[in-house]
């Protein structure tokens, strides 16, 4: 009997600490919650992916990175929604001699803008409302991967409201966070380089009617299968079908790959590349590659272009490409680096990447292209993205994004607290920025 009692004692006290227990844990939840995600004014360190020295065992996500406080004339902070991964991420962690370490890798972003510089547009950058898109430089004295960063309001783009308005911006902002190196440079080479422009009715297609864009999975060579087929989709029929977009990828790709715009796919894992290239080109040689691979595809590049053939280059392809056999053949080699726009320290260039922000949106913002993102991944994961791009087991484009579902939940535990407390005058929104996505 004795036992039974101190049982429903046990009982009891149980019942009565269980509902006092979860309000500490809710207490203690929201005060970290907040303390977190406090205004800037007071905040004064940032999350950042910090590199101490090359390689990428030296990559860590830090909590002490020191957010900007000053501003240049044309500079405006941005609090980061998103950020984009690409191949020159990775090298930049790999090995860059001129690097001065440590530093916040990283270079493409979407995010709010907080602040501006004395010279900075209030009209067209509004503080907390804002949405921008940018490529960023090598040279920026702060890194992109982070909670917040600077960049020169010139050389940036402004997101459209019609592309996020009345959707969940961080998911819209993750996706952006696919286009800027990849799409600049695919934008870059189909319709600067090449000069495709859509709709123009007078183009020669007599060294246009072959085009192969190598690595067609990956974000670079999917973009430059969208632009060419909507330059391809704009010419009246009977030119349309001498045109053809050959994309090389692994078989499991060849969908995919058709369906951004491809009229032939070629699985280099198991097909002759070279002798495949001249049987869909009647043995003439190709009119234009876009090398997206490097210098494993070179013997594959110089042996299938034809008399006057361009080879337009993306990544790095080592310096041997035999020039007097290429004048012998009227060919043209043409490189193609958009992270190396800044430092030409010449103002017109630097504004082209506004250009191409601008224009990439367009087409984003109807439908023409999309961001080609497979996988969306937390902040915290970044370094795990970045060795994924490095094994090349990715396919279009990988994106990180700084907030994670968990701070919905956490809301939703402190809603449900402070509704059951009664605490009708408590406003959790004065807690937060008015722009935040989690609770606007």
């Amino acid at each position: 009997m004795k036992a039974n009692n101190n049982i429903f004692r046990l009982i009891g006290f149980w019942c009565y600490i269980k509902p006092k227990i979860l309000q500490l844990f809710i207490i203690i939840t929201t005060f970290k919650f907040i303390k977190e995600w406090q205004p800037k004014a007071t905040k004064v360190t940032m999350k950042a992916w910090r590199l101490e020295q090359p390689r990428v065992e030296n990559l860590h996500l830090v909590n002490d990175d020191p957010i900007p406080q000053t501003l240049e004339d044309y500079e405006v902070l941005i609090k980061v929604l998103a950020v984009g991964l690409n191949p020159v991420d990775y090298k930049r962690v790999k090995f860059r001699p001129k690097e001065k370490y440590p530093f916040v890798v990283g270079l493409d972003i979407v995010g709010i803008v907080e602040k501006r510089g004395s010279k900075v547009d209030e009209n067209s950058f509004v503080e907390g409302g804002t949405v921008v898109l940018l490529h960023g430089s090598f040279e920026n004295r702060v890194g992109y991967f982070a909670e917040f960063t600077l960049h020169d309001s010139r050389y940036l783009s402004i997101v459209p409201k019609e592309i996020y308005q009345g959707k969940d911006l961080a998911e819209v902002a993750s996706h952006l966070a696919g286009l800027p190196c990849a799409s600049f440079t695919a934008y870059q080479i189909v319709f600067n380089r090449l000069r495709l422009f859509p709709q123009d009715r007078h183009q020669d297609l007599r060294g246009l009617k072959n085009i192969v864009v190598s690595a067609a999975s990956g974000g670079l060579g999917g973009f430059a299968l969208q632009f060419l087929r909507i330059w391809r989709d704009s010419l009246p029929e009977e030119q349309r079908e001498q045109v053809k977009l050959i994309a090389t990828c692994s078989k499991k790709n060849g969908d995919d790959v058709t369906k951004l715009g491809a009229t032939h796919a070629v699985d280099y894992s198991s097909e002759d590349v070279v002798k495949r290239l001249q049987e869909l080109t009647d043995n003439k040689g190709v009119d234009v590659f876009i090398d997206n691979v490097g210098f494993e595809n070179k013997r594959i590049e110089l042996e299938s272009l034809g008399y006057e053939g361009q080879l337009i280059i993306s990544v790095e392809s080592g310096d041997n490409f035999g020039v007097n056999e290429l004048w012998s053949k009227a060919q043209s080699v043409h490189s193609i680096f958009v992270p190396s726009t800044y430092l030409s320290r010449n103002h017109d260039k630097m504004e082209q990447l506004r250009f191409f922000g601008d224009e990439v949106l367009k087409f984003y913002a109807q439908n023409q292209i999309t961001s080609l993102v497979s996988e969306i991944l937390p902040f915290e994961r970044v370094k795990d993205g970045l060795e994924m791009l490095e094994g090349r087991h990715v396919r279009g484009k990988l994106v990180a994004k700084l907030w994670s579902k968990q701070y919905d939940i956490k809301l939703f535990v402190i809603y449900l607290f402070i509704e059951k407390n009664g605490l009708k005058n408590f406003n959790l929104k004065k807690c937060f920025r008015k722009h935040d996505t989690m609770i606007g």
